[in-house]
């Protein structure tokens, strides 16, 4: 069962330069074809600052920067018994390689539904550039059985 004091706890936040040879990887195993992702020069002809990032590479830095045994042990959560449940994007903005960007997390509810075996914790993380401009908005549901 989630803890319902950790309703509005932040974590520390994280400061992440996007690499160009990590972000044409991901491009890669995911399947892109199009050359924005993979070549700066039609990524420029195109309007970009340089290859774009796909739409869910910022949620996998999040994964990459702690473990979730990192990341939710501290707070006293059952790995054994955490689910992921869904995720939401919302952006604003571009990422682009070479962009520095920072990811502050926080909890924003846990709640049971009726007649529900599992526990719902949404978590919101918002993704600044250098600038301090707001780029996007990730929301994850992690589930709980209890």
């Amino acid at each position: 069962m989630f803890n319902k004091t950790f309703i509005g706890h932040t974590f520390e936040d994280k400061v992440i330069h996007v690499e160009m040879g990590k972000l044409q990887f991901f491009s890669k195993v995911i399947g892109e074809k199009n050359p924005i992702y993979f070549n700066e020069k039609e990524a420029l002809k195109q309007g970009y600052r340089s290859i774009l990032a796909p739409l869910t590479y910022i949620f996998s830095l999040t994964l990459e920067q702690e473990s979730y045994e990192e990341k939710y042990g501290a707070m006293g959560i059952d790995l054994q018994k955490l689910l992921h449940g869904e995720q939401r994007f919302e952006y604003s903005g571009d990422v682009c390689a070479g962009d520095i960007i920072t990811i502050s997390s926080k909890i924003v509810d846990i709640f049971t539904k009726k007649n529900s075996s599992l526990d719902f914790m949404i978590e919101e993380m918002n993704v600044k550039n250098k600038q301090k401009e707001n780029i996007a908005i990730l929301r994850q549901t992690l589930l709980m059985r209890i």
